[in-house]
């Protein structure tokens, strides 16, 4: 990867990071790290440091193997007799089923199928169920009719027989579902308040507490006025009520509002929103989980134990959603969950959490990693790396989030001067760093010996920053493709940037901001000149081109373009802000002539959904100042004073296997071939057998797009691939002067200043921030 101007940055923000002499380039083998490898952490980091005993016990993690694939677990329950039971749907054939163990997880056995009403899922379906102490579960069956979805509850004994509970869900109320926008009610979570009463709540936020007898209602628990989402929870016979930021409790026997237990509430505020709760004791105390781990509390108490910490296994995992806890005794627990990245092929995971006395509170090795920005796929992987090494923690610091409001600009000085104090990160992502700044001045350690047994990468990818002499200093593990689609009219797959950018107003309509830094991916690595200067005239063609491709600005199409294409009230980070998939919609419905962005992930059907609305539509690579360019991704260095080396190196080898490629959180096409088909190829639709279609839609209620959930053909894949190989240039990575780059050209865009105005500003900023 090529950097414009960075030679002065080189000179004063890490001259004095490392003593090198005369050495050039990464830091080779014969450099010594600060550290001999051994482990010396600091008594807050839970390793021996300066002689005191380390404190022992804590929970570790294990697979629990099922006898069935499960497409969904509804529910799991330590029953009255010890049996434990789950309820759900088995995956290979799509049965409600029930199984128990005897032996606390270890062996499992089917109790019954569910009554044969609810399993016709020609006339209907089964998307909630729940268990009691006694062996009981209720499951919501939604009956299509032509009149619309009946909801009928079936009550199904311990020894798997079946009536129907006498329950009419009442119709939707509220300003939302007024008689001229008629909104047919839903059930939204269902759970048993003991063995005789449910608690079931609907769409409009109310809760009812019905009798599994007779259907009465005996309660009603209206929070259809609240802002925040809420969840129900019971524990012994106490309701709670929770949201992200409070938890209500109610009797059950009388509906009254019990009093605020305020460690409870802080709890709350620090740990985030209950994901599952548990209780051994009738109810004297929780259990509960976060992704923050497992949590305990006696009620009425001032003190909240942590006994659990999730950043050290899957319960802190991004992809890792909680469905049931079930605590065996005090020192044993099962957790079932949503694990997009799991080794089960259902995706539904069972672990348990044994405690272990002897083994350290805190694992005796500490390895430091460090980003700019919080990475979905590093977190993922952080998981399942300490799960396999129980012996490793692996602190993981994003410098930026939304509540601290660091500059990119800060924080790279803060790393600096970290580095040079012996203090700095084993492992950087190096996302948006001056990656070959570092390597110039030996800030990183050489990665070719990890690479040394070659796995099956593409080649292209991977030695994106190797030089001359074979070494390799940073490596992306991820990548993703500056691209485009359109009709045939707008775009041409291979046409250059003067030909696209001729036709005036082909990008009109876009958002200016976005605009820029979509394009300075597939331009931005042609600003540098030989002496390593950013070629001024390259970037004012840049930004008039653009301005002619954009035409014309009418901020009043602003709020009704890209932001159609999202779901109301859908959270817009960065990465998903510049994806090509974020003008689906726009390109479809003809807001857009021509859509751009990057692309990291193959959601064939939606892409061949769009190309069908658009004449002769296809994809390519989005036009560019410079040819066949990709952008690297969480790209992984090891600090050349890490105090961890060989552990660092460990980590980025598990990175780069097959077992950690495939993990995929939106973050980039995998490196390693194989996991690249495997999150191409569409597989899980195989079994998609009723011909199921995803359904597109965005604030406009009039726009739907169907598309077909269906494997991605052999041609696309090949198509793909060979573009990817076709890659050459890595994209400009440094996000100071990208936000440089994006504030004065959409100002441009604007028809605020002259492109050469914009070109003056950019070279400022820029000149300053190296010089700082």
């Amino acid at each position: 990867m090529k950097y414009g101007m960075l030679k002065r940055a080189a000179g004063t923000l890490l001259a004095a990071a490392l003593v090198l002499g005369s050495l050039t380039g990464c830091s080779g083998k014969g450099n010594e790290s600060a550290s001999n490898g051994n482990t010396k952490a600091s008594d807050e980091n839970g390793a021996e440091g300066d002689g005191k005993e380390q404190a022992k016990g804590r929970f570790l993690e294990e697979d629990v193997t099922l006898p069935i694939v499960f497409g969904n677990i509804f529910d799991m329950k330590k029953l009255e007799d010890g049996t434990i039971r789950i309820i759900g749907i088995n995956g290979d054939n799509g049965t409600k089923t029930v199984w128990d163990s005897k032996d606390l997880g270890a062996n499992w056995e089917k109790a019954f199928d569910a009554p044969k009403e609810i399993q016709d899922e020609g006339n209907g379906y089964v998307d909630y169920a729940a268990l009691s102490f006694d062996g009981q579960s209720v499951w919501v069956y939604n009956q299509i009719g032509d009149g619309g979805i009946t909801h009928v509850l079936y009550l199904v004994d311990q020894e798997g027989n079946g009536s129907v509970i006498p329950f009419e869900l009442p119709a939707a109320e509220g300003e939302a579902f007024s008689t001229d926008n008629p909104i047919e009610n839903l059930i939204m979570r269902i759970g048993f308040l003991g063995s005789e009463q449910l608690l079931i709540k609907d769409m409009t936020g109310k809760i009812f507490q019905i009798s599994v007898v007779d259907g009465s209602v005996k309660q009603t628990y209206d929070f259809s006025d609240a802002e925040d989402a809420h969840e129900i929870y019971v524990v012994g016979n106490k309701i709670l009520i929770a949201t992200s930021s409070e938890i209500l409790i109610y009797d059950g026997e009388t509906g009254e509002q019990q009093q605020t237990e305020e460690a409870l509430q802080k709890s709350v505020a620090e740990s985030g929103r209950f994901d599952a709760v548990d209780t051994i004791d009738a109810g004297e105390g929780m259990y509960y989980l976060t992704s923050g781990g497992l949590y305990h509390y006696k009620f009425g108490g001032t003190v909240m134990e942590q006994l659990i910490d999730g950043t050290m296994n899957s319960l802190g995992a991004p992809a890792f959603y909680p469905i049931a806890l079930t605590m065996l005794d005090e020192e044993n627990l099962l957790v079932a969950a949503n694990d997009i990245n799991s080794s089960s092929p259902g995706g539904i995971a069972l672990l348990k959490y044994t405690w272990s006395a002897e083994t350290s509170a805190k694992p005796d090795k500490e390895l430091r990693v460090y980003s700019l920005y919080d990475n979905r796929e590093m977190r993922q992987s952080i998981s399942h790396f300490q799960k396999e090494h129980t012996d490793v923690y692996v602190n993981y610091q994003a410098a930026m989030t939304e509540e601290n409001g660091v500059t990119v600009s800060d924080a790279l000085k803060t790393l600096t001067t970290e580095i040079m104090a012996g203090k700095g990160p084993d492992l950087i992502i190096l996302d948006g760093m001056p990656v070959e700044t570092y390597i110039e001045k030996g800030i990183l350690k050489d990665l070719s010996s990890v690479f040394a047994d070659s796995g099956n990468y593409f080649e292209n990818i991977l030695n994106a920053y190797q030089d001359s002499q074979g070494q390799i200093c940073a490596v992306p593990a991820r990548f993703l493709i500056p691209a485009a689609q359109g009709g045939s009219t707008y775009y041409t797959p291979g046409e250059d940037f003067d030909t696209f950018t001729s036709k005036q107003g082909v990008l009109e309509k876009m958002i200016p901001e976005v605009t820029i830094e979509k394009f300075w991916y597939s331009c931005g690595a042609s600003w540098q000149k030989e002496d390593k200067t950013l070629d001024v005239e390259k970037i004012t063609e840049f930004l008039t081109k653009l301005k002619n491709a954009f035409g014309e600005y009418d901020n009043s199409t602003e709020d009704d373009n890209v932001t159609k294409s999202m779901s109301e009230g859908e959270i817009v980070n960065e990465l998903k802000k510049v994806s090509l998939s974020y003008g689906d919609l726009d390109l479809a419905f003809g807001r857009y002539k021509v859509n751009v962005g990057l692309l990291g992930r193959l959601d064939y059907g939606m892409m061949n959904a769009v190309n069908e609305k658009l004449e002769n539509g296809d994809y390519g690579l989005m036009p560019g100042q410079v040819e066949n360019v990709f952008v690297p991704s969480m790209i992984l260095g090891i600090s050349s004073k890490a105090a961890q080396p060989e552990l660092a190196e460990e980590m980025v080898a598990y990175l780069f296997s097959k077992e950690a490629q495939k993990v995929s959180q939106s973050g980039g096409f995998p490196v390693e071939k194989e996991a690249f088909k495997s999150v191409i190829d569409g597989h899980e639709y195989e079994t998609n057998m009723d011909g199921l279609v995803g359904v597109a839609g965005g604030a406009n209620p009039d726009e739907r797009l169907d598309y077909a959930l269906i494997p991605t053909p052999e041609e696309a894949i090949n198509k793909l691939t060979s573009l990817v190989e076709s890659l050459t240039v890595p994209a400009l990575e440094d996000d100071v002067i990208k936000d440089a780059v994006v504030t004065q050209g959409a100002k441009v865009l604007k028809g605020e200043i002259t492109p050469e105005e914009a070109t003056d500003a950019i070279m400022q900023k820029v000149n300053i921030y190296l010089a700082e």
